[in-house]
């Protein structure tokens, strides 16, 4: 039994360990001087030896016993806690997370089946007008007997889909951090601001911060970037921002002047005598 195992075990439980360790050592030299005295003592005296060495053993051995027992419940116990924990764990993860999210896909699947609902309302409501009139044009309607278009004017939302908006979990950093910053703006102006909103005021403070420059990529989104002409590198802009970058084009990093100390070969000089003849 190691130190480290014996600081998670329960008081009791190490101090039996510690307690039969050191029986067992003292067992240990009792047995050996005992065997030593043995040949100069009487019978007699062996044999109460022995009865004491039994003795002693077992005591050890009810004690061995003892801790094992100990031991064995405790490990038992850790592991009942352990289970019971995890448990706990996954009692919690289907009352917060799993069952919420099951009960909203379930609503999303099955809000078809009410849609479809009002539609055969609507159609039988058209059917029966039909049936009553004889022909029916949505050009020429009564609306005091029959009006096509009264749950449109009630509802504009009527038979229609409404999607939450798409929140990609790859961008939740991002998403967490809008919503931060557009509580404390709340907090700040005693508003309530949609996410919309909250972005045109985020887009309005970059702007501010910027240098005010016309048609420069900062103030426009892609589609308008790409909607620009040809022929706007040619502007006025663009061409004060070009003279703003000096550089010179006969400036150069590489070093020349050990190309003009090297010597020439004697059949660079033959070749070239080769070419003037």
């Amino acid at each position: 039994m190691t130190r480290s195992a014996k600081r998670h075990l329960p008081p009791a439980l190490a101090l039996g360990i510690s307690e039969f360790s050191l029986r067992g050592l003292g067992l240990r030299g009792r047995t050996c001087a005992g065997f030593r005295k043995a040949e100069a003592e009487s019978p007699d005296q062996v044999v109460l030896a022995k009865e004491d060495i039994d003795a002693a053993i077992q005591s050890v051995l009810y004690r061995e016993n003892y801790v094992i027992k100990e031991l064995d419940k405790y490990l038992k116990h850790h592991e009942f806690l352990n289970a019971r924990r995890k448990e706990i764990l996954h009692k919690r993860w289907i009352d917060h997370v799993a069952d919420p999210l099951q009960k909203k896909i379930i609503e999303k699947v099955c809000s078809h089946k009410k849609i479809k609902k009002r539609r055969q309302e609507e159609l039988d409501g058209f059917l029966k007008y039909v049936n009553k009139k004889g022909n029916a044009f949505i050009e020429h309607y009564d609306p005091k007997e029959y009006d096509p278009f009264y749950m449109n004017k009630e509802d504009p939302n009527f038979l229609k889909v409404i999607i939450p908006p798409f929140r990609d979990p790859l961008k939740k950093a991002q998403y967490d951090k809008d919503d931060g910053k557009r509580t404390l703006l709340q907090c700040e102006t005693g508003k309530i601001y949609a996410m919309k909103e909250f972005k045109e005021i985020e887009k309005a403070k970059l702007h501010s911060r910027l240098p005010g420059i016309s048609n420069s990529r900062h103030f426009m989104t892609p589609n308008e970037w790409l909607k620009l002409p040809t022929n706007y590198i040619e502007s006025e802009f663009c061409k004060r921002s070009r003279l703003k970058v000096k550089t010179n084009f006969n400036e150069s990093s590489f070093d020349l002047k050990p190309l003009a100390r090297a010597p020439h070969l004697e059949s660079q000089e033959e070749e070239a005598a080769v070419i003037y003849k």
